[in-house]
């Protein structure tokens, strides 16, 4: 009974990701669900129940994305492109980034209100519309500001690795974008209400840190206790703390909501607090811990968990840990489903999952260690044990020292994070007090980030592998049901795992392509990467002016890395000043020699010898080659005699707005039958040449 919970919400989940494949209409899955209903009431026998009960919820999950779907086209998608006047509410302010010299900040802005250029009336805004200004001056959040300019659409890529920001982006309702140049967004009535209360209460409990602690320790705590606020921490601590797999540690989950109601359950017990007062307290200080770490995902499952066992306390019910996980999710899909797709909600619900559901299996395996290491080592494996698909689909490695890094440096960070609540807290009532704690915090949080250093320094710290294959992954699952679910067929399910593992490498080196292409999709960027059958990889990339100066350490590094390359033989770069992108590139790659710096626009045999596949830079000079796969990096004009209507496939990119010679190249690919593929269109392309044929495969484009 106690498994039901999560079997719901992993049915309400199913849907969701039914729904975002299928694009059934709102209207059929309200019916369906409606069918759902009548079938339960019409089913005599109990044994259908629980059926039902799941196909309900995987209809009712299909039916809530539908729903948040459409929510999100009606938004005034027909604004982009428009020249217009734009009123609204700066939600938050992201990253800051340098181009041309000139320092940038990217703000989220609700639309309130627009009007056309040239004209008085103004329209009622909905969403959020992304807007890029002068870093100088600075707009704070809960700021009302004023746009001038173009919005566009916003333009996504699809490559294997990326961060699923058109997700992220339904999930907030952002739907166009806008650069606003000097003077573009202005200020119209200065930051208030309860967030702005909030982000100067924390600057001032920071600035209370900054005086024993200094600037990098000050950020470094505040970090530690209420999350994000990554631009102000060193990116070298950033790096350390991921290699050693703390990196969660930096952002509010359900470790610091159980430290903050461990603390004030003794504190309430201390002043004579019981049942419904005690919970009150508990509530009230979970809230506002939770929007002072401005409600993220895991903020959020993190206090209704929080908050569901405070109620089990005040109401003297056991608190089960399962069935508080699935209310917590469910909830938060029910408010907004696109969250499913957010990595940080992934990776939160997972970890708890793995921990509720394992760590008393697990915890027995460390019976011979004393309490502190049992404990440690059973939560750090339960965390990490569900989520391994995940870690290396996103973050291409595993973190080897992990184990020894919760142990030594996580403990110590606990403790700092409880002092650090105290300080702030005493730093409102006696600021002498809060300065006498800060000086006990001073040397414990120097010897958790010098220890965390160290081991992140230490060889081989980090594994390193591609994403796993699907058969891998079902080999995977299938070992944990083995080991924890269903223990009396655990042979036969061991043996299964070993048979999709073992069965599915075996096949794969059997059937090894000769070589591999790889067309990223970048934006006005390209990039292409041959893999041959002898793991050597070789790229060639062109950097344009106009697009993200980090575009090859942001964009094409994890495309490249979930793809598991990790070393190249070598690489060209040419275009906009190449040595800025080839400095890129040597920093998180292993290469055999250095970048090579071109600045002509030669055709390139990709894969020579039997493998025919010609990389053209620049415009071509000659008639294109038969019977091969040509990338076209720059079209020439069309021309029926020179164009390579022989050809096994075409790729090419479209420029700059309405491309006419794109049009023409793709009408000339349809006339002769040769299939094309463009990664704006189509996404990261992938061409597998073997046994003297080619195939290819697209991610899925606009």
């Amino acid at each position: 009974m106690m498994y039901r919970g999560l079997g719901a919400v992993s049915a309400f989940c199913i849907g969701i990701a039914a729904a975002d494949y299928l694009g059934v209409s709102l209207t059929e899955w309200a019916a369906a669900c409606l069918a759902a209903v009548l079938l339960a009431a019409a089913a005599r026998k109990t044994r259908w129940a629980w059926p039902l009960i799941l196909l309900f919820c995987l209809l009712a999950g299909g039916a809530r994305l539908q729903l948040a779907a459409e929510q999100y086209d009606g938004l005034p998608h027909y604004v982009g492109g428009a020249d217009i006047y734009m009123e609204g509410t700066l939600r938050e302010k992201g990253s800051m980034y340098e181009t041309d010299g000139k320092a940038m900040a990217r703000y989220v802005v609700d639309m309130e209100r627009f009007a056309y250029a040239g004209e008085g009336t103004f329209r009622e805004g909905a969403g959020a519309v992304y807007v890029s200004a002068p870093a100088d001056p600075s707009f704070q959040p809960s700021a009302r500001v004023a746009f001038r300019g173009v919005l566009r659409p916003i333009r996504y890529y699809k490559n294997g690795g990326a961060y699923d920001a058109q997700h992220r982006d339904k999930e907030k309702g952002i739907f166009l974008k806008g650069y606003g140049d000097d003077g573009g967004l202005t200020l119209l009535q200065p930051a208030q209400g309860w967030r702005h209360t909030l982000a100067n209460l924390r600057e001032t409990m920071t600035d209370r840190f900054r005086a024993i602690l200094g600037t990098d320790g000050a950020h470094i705590l505040s970090s530690l206790l209420f999350g994000g606020h990554y631009d102000e921490l060193p990116p070298e601590l950033i790096e350390s703390f991921s290699v050693t797999g703390l990196i969660h540690i930096l952002s509010v989950s359900g470790s610091h909501i159980a430290l903050l109601l461990s603390v004030v359950q003794i504190l309430g017990r201390a002043a004579g607090l019981r049942g419904k007062w005690q919970f009150l307290l508990s509530a009230g200080f979970v809230l506002l811990y939770g929007a002072m770490a401005e409600f993220v995902a895991p903020v959020v499952r993190a206090s209704i968990m929080g908050l569901i066992c405070s109620f089990s306390l005040w109401a003297r019910r056991d608190y089960a840990s399962v069935q508080a996980l699935a209310a917590a999710v469910l909830l938060m899909l029910l408010y907004s489903p696109y969250l499913f797709y957010d990595l940080s909600f992934r990776l939160s619900c997972g970890a708890s999952a793995g921990i509720v559901l394992l760590s008393g299996k697990v915890r027995p395996w460390f019976s011979a260690l004393p309490a502190l290491l049992r404990d440690g080592l059973s939560v750090c494996l339960c965390a990490q044990v569900l989520l391994l698909p995940l870690l290396f689909a996103n973050f291409h490695a595993f973190p080897v020292y992990s184990f020894a890094a919760n142990l030594l440096v996580a403990p110590v960070l606990d403790l700092v994070i409880v002092l650090g609540l105290t300080a702030a807290v005493l730093g409102f009532l006696c600021e002498p007090v809060a300065h006498m704690v800060l000086h006990g915090v001073s040397p414990l949080l120097a010897l958790a980030v010098k220890g965390n250093y160290f081991l992140a320094a230490l060889p081989h710290s980090r594994f390193w592998a591609g994403a796993m294959s699907l058969p891998a992954v079902a080999a995977w699952y299938t070992a944990l049901a083995a080991v924890f679910v269903w223990p009396r067929q655990r042979r036969i399910l061991l043996i299964l795992a070993a048979v999709a593992g073992l069965g599915s490498w075996g096949w794969a080196q059997l059937h090894r392509p000769e070589a591999v292409v790889h067309v990223f999709d970048l934006g006005q960027d390209k990039a292409t990467c041959v893999v041959y059958d002898d793991d050597s990889a070789y790229l060639w990339y062109n950097k344009s002016s106009w697009a993200n100066p980090e575009q090859a350490a942001y964009t094409l590094t994890p495309a490249l890395r979930y793809e598991g390359v990790f070393r190249l033989t070598g690489c060209t770069v040419a275009g906009h000043e190449p040595e800025k992108t080839a400095a890129q590139i040597e920093a998180n790659f292993t290469l055999d020699r250095p970048c090579r710096l071109a600045d002509d626009a030669r055709p390139i045999a990709v894969a020579g010898g039997a493998i025919s596949y010609y990389l053209y830079d620049g415009l071509p000079q000659k008639r294109l080659p038969d019977g091969a796969c040509i990338e076209l990096r720059q079209l020439p004009p069309y021309d029926e005699k020179t164009f390579p209507s022989r050809a096994a496939a075409l790729i090419f990119y479209r420029g700059g707005g309405h491309d006419e010679r794109y049009d023409e190249w793709t009408e000339g690919a349809a006339l002769y039958d040769i299939p094309w593929f463009s990664p704006a269109r189509d996404g990261q392309i992938t061409g597998t040449y073997r046994k003297g044929e080619w195939t290819f495969t697209a991610r899925g484009g606009e």
